[in-house]
């Protein structure tokens, strides 16, 4: 063999293996993200939703604060549209990701776990927990964009549907099975008059699942992100979104999906832990089952949304899961029976849109300065939210005390907001099919 073909089948060998290294090097970052994001649900899981009401009902919240700690999470949100501001003052970001993730974590988990024992009137308790998640929210939207470009990487494109799809699965049936136990520990401690020491032993357990997150977290690699040639500064972060159309179409989809779903805000909970006085181990055995569904029928999922567009996936998946708003409206004690039926059945239609929704962000997205991007696109949605929240949160006050009869079952206010809903995601899934239609309209033209 000539010197020449020598060095030629050398150069073809050593790219070879450049690929296979580098495709081995992004399954392992894709493993960690998965691990890490777990290891987050499980710890968030453990001191939010069902838990976390029942944190705030033993504090002698009312419905007014239940609506404004959700507002107030979304407003914090809201700055995420400055957090290229922050970002792209840096090259290597991971550190600094990292420990404001790890602050995140100390401030809602410890430090909120502390003021129950502070000696201060519930009232006054009540608004420290607000200001902290607050503090927590803006944390989050300075630095989520930031995550979420430094995870991206090592998710190819060819892989993305798949990639959410089993993130999907496995998150759901790690985090349902600890969740369930944790509810059952909760539970024990309430019948034995200790319902807040059980809280606060769940968030014992969601501190050592933060301090695993944060160990998988370092063990992403950080690529090298593609910056703009211009500064990035306070006028370029709130206008060049507004450049690019097509980019504004795929928040607009998005932000369509936050106005109807958040619409409900927390007032259901409280409708089933304090009306009906439902456990904790009752609602979340429910919601164990999401564990088969998922199993099941995430892979079919991933395989319908890989054939159709994203946007398409969201509206058909909105059309049929506004359904289970529907059904959900009727429970009550003696129709307890539906709740199970019709949460199951909104298990079954989650993962098209957890997968769609987990793809959107990056339908359209310009190759450089995405953290702008990103940024902008989670602060339009958080405003969606928090307007929907706000919404919501009128609603229940001025319909408070007003029963609704309807089909022989009377409702109050935190069922039938339900209802209206479904009105409102059937709207949002019309208006998402006409931006779907006319964005493929522009491209057969193009």
């Amino acid at each position: 063999m000539s010197i020449r073909l020598r060095k030629i089948f050398g150069a073809v060998v050593y790219n070879i293996k450049q690929a296979v290294s580098n495709k081995e090097e992004l399954a392992t970052n894709r493993r960690n993200i998965i691990l890490s994001n777990i290891s987050s649900g499980i710890s968030g899981n453990l001191i939010g939703g069902n838990f976390l009401t029942g944190f705030l009902l033993l504090l002698n919240a009312d419905d007014a604060f239940m609506g404004m700690l959700t507002m107030v999470g979304f407003a914090g949100n809201l700055l995420q549209v400055l957090s290229p501001l922050l970002m792209e003052r840096f090259n290597e970001r991971k550190r600094l990701l990292i420990a404001a993730r790890a602050t995140i974590h100390f401030l809602n988990i410890v430090v909120v776990g502390l003021i129950p024992f502070l000696r201060y009137d519930n009232s006054l308790k009540l608004m420290m927990i607000m200001v902290i998640i607050l503090l927590v929210n803006i944390i989050n939207a300075v630095t989520a964009p930031g995550f979420a470009v430094w995870h991206i990487k090592s998710i190819p494109q060819n892989a993305r549907a798949k990639f959410f799809s089993v993130q999907s699965a496995l998150n759901g049936m790690v985090i349902y099975v600890l969740i369930l136990a944790a509810s059952k520990v909760a539970d024990t401690m309430k019948e034995s008059g200790h319902e807040m020491r059980g809280l606060l032993i769940l968030r014992a357990a969601a501190v050592i699942f933060s301090i695993i997150d944060i160990f998988f977290l370092f063990r992403i690699k950080e690529y090298p992100n593609p910056r703009s040639e211009s500064p990035v500064n306070l006028l370029s972060v709130l206008v060049s979104p507004f450049k690019e159309r097509r980019y504004l179409v795929t928040v607009a989809v998005a932000c369509l999906w936050n106005i109807s779903a958040n619409l409900p805000g927390p007032y259901y909970t409280v409708y089933l832990l304090k009306d009906l006085d439902v456990k904790y181990s009752y609602l979340n055995l429910i919601a164990m089952t999401n564990i088969p569904v998922l199993i099941f029928l995430t892979p079919l999922w991933s395989r319908f949304l890989q054939r159709i567009s994203w946007f398409k996936g969201l509206y058909v998946s909105m059309a049929v899961y506004l359904i289970h708003y529907i059904g959900l409206c009727f429970v009550n004690e003696s129709t307890m029976f539906l709740y199970p039926v019709f949460a199951v059945f909104s298990f079954i239609i989650a993962p098209g849109i957890n997968i769609s929704m987990a793809s959107i962000p990056y339908v359209n997205i310009p190759e450089k300065n995405q953290t702008n991007y990103i940024g902008f696109y989670s602060t339009m949605n958080n405003l969606a939210a928090l307007i929907s929240v706000a919404i919501g949160k009128e609603f229940i006050r001025i319909t408070e005390g007003n029963n609704l009869k309807l089909l022989g079952v009377t409702l109050q206010n935190k069922q039938y907001i339900l209802l209206l809903t479904a009105m409102v995601m059937a709207a949002a899934v019309v208006l998402i099919f006409i931006f779907d239609k006319a964005l493929h309209k522009k491209e057969n033209e193009e």
